[in-house]
């Protein structure tokens, strides 16, 4: 199964991303990265869906976000 990263600016949306995400059976984790780190806020949501389908239910509720999709190096921050 596919895990998607989206980066959020607050964690205050990586709450909000993460209720509606689970609100239509998406599990989803939300993980703190490392302060060394240049994405966000330091908080990510980890999504167990295809980064399209999670991406547009934040798009739809107007959640910001940063995508990025997993297996680097920088993801290991986690």
């Amino acid at each position: 199964m596919t895990k998607c990263i989206l980066d959020m600016p607050s964690y205050t949306y990586a709450v909000k991303a993460q209720r509606l995400l689970r609100a239509r059976g998406c599990p989803c984790t939300i993980k703190r990265r490392e302060k060394s780190s240049g994405y966000g806020c330091g908080f990510s949501v980890i999504a167990d869906e295809s980064c399209q389908s999670a991406a547009d239910v934040l798009d739809m509720y107007d959640i910001p976000y940063s995508l990025r999709n997993g297996g680097g190096k920088e993801d290991d921050k986690l």
